[in-house]
């Protein structure tokens, strides 16, 4: 089966409070605050230190996309226009139709439920756009956070690597390895999010 995504047009989602876009220089104040801070970027990479290095970070998220290698979505707030995190599908294997997803939110943004309700959406493109079967999250086994995540969106947890991810503090740590395939996904069976 040949999935209907084609990496044309940047793919604009929407949930009820979100808008999922692609990332612009214009939001660069407001992708900083996210990708500068240390404790958002703890489990996911090196903080950004600068506006430069934020506007140098959305060309390449940029550049992946015209290259065909990941989408990122940013996640703004319908209402302000404010950009509070992102959502990406990345290592996209089309022979066996799979995926990885990741995800960031600012820290004033934790426990409202934006990043569940942007997954869902994601999720649903995948799966329906993509033409995915299997949707991976590969995070460290110490952040509580993001497994519980997994586990409210219906992930099962498919084992660990053993010492797989370095972190900030110079130490490795076990990587969860979460999967969710198409059957086991409630939205592709209609559910709303």
């Amino acid at each position: 089966m040949q999935p209907a995504f084609d990496f044309g047009e940047f793919p604009v989602l929407a949930t009820t409070r979100l808008s999922l876009c692609e990332l612009e220089a214009k939001y660069a104040a407001d992708v900083f605050v996210v990708r500068g801070d240390p404790e958002v970027q703890l489990y996911n990479s090196v903080p950004l230190q600068t506006l430069d290095e934020t506007l140098a970070f959305i060309e390449q998220e940029r550049e992946a996309y015209r290259l065909r290698r990941e989408v990122i979505w940013g996640m703004k707030l319908r209402t302000s226009q404010r950009m509070i995190g992102g959502v990406s599908l990345f290592d996209w294997d089309r022979y066996h139709r799979g995926a990885k997803i990741g995800y960031d939110l600012a820290r004033d943004c934790w426990g409202m439920g934006f990043a569940q309700e942007a997954i869902r959406e994601v999720l649903r493109f995948g799966f329906e756009r993509m033409a995915l079967h299997r949707i991976e999250i590969w995070t460290s086994a110490a952040n509580q956070r993001s497994l519980r995540l997994a586990e409210r969106l219906g992930f099962t947890c498919d084992g660990m690597l053993r010492k797989r991810i370095l972190e900030d503090d110079g130490q490795f740590y076990d990587c969860a390895v979460y999967g969710l395939l198409i059957g086991e996904n409630a939205l592709s069976a209609g559910e709303a999010p």
